[in-house]
């Protein structure tokens, strides 16, 4: 007599990453003000910090950013940034909730 062998199964798929698109991704809204107090030199220094994770508004003269929820190693870049600026330059730093679904500065 002769054992069958059962078939050996295909590969399962491997399903596609959830999208991370801004628009359905949550994340935390940062507004950020420079302490504008400070000698040249030191006002750039806090400048280069918050240009690597924020966008500058020349209109309210305030920087804004967003932390996505989705992506721990960005939101601690950006957060470190943030907390390094504030700790040696005295920058403002605002956080606030983002619904998903909402993108943009408002």
């Amino acid at each position: 007599m002769r054992l069958l062998r059962p078939r050996k199964s295909p590969a399962p798929q491997l399903a596609e990453p959830a999208s991370t698109e801004p628009a359905t991704a949550a994340f935390l809204r940062v507004l950020i003000f420079s302490n504008t107090d400070l000698p040249e030199q030191e006002f750039n220094a806090q400048r280069d910090k918050i240009r690597r994770v924020a966008d500058y508004d020349s209109n309210t003269r305030s920087w804004y950013g967003q932390i996505p929820l989705d992506r721990p190693e960005r939101a601690a870049e950006i957060l470190g940034a943030l907390f390094e600026a504030a700790r040696e330059h005295g920058t403002t730093i605002q956080v606030r909730a983002q619904p998903s679904g909402q993108n943009g500065h408002g």
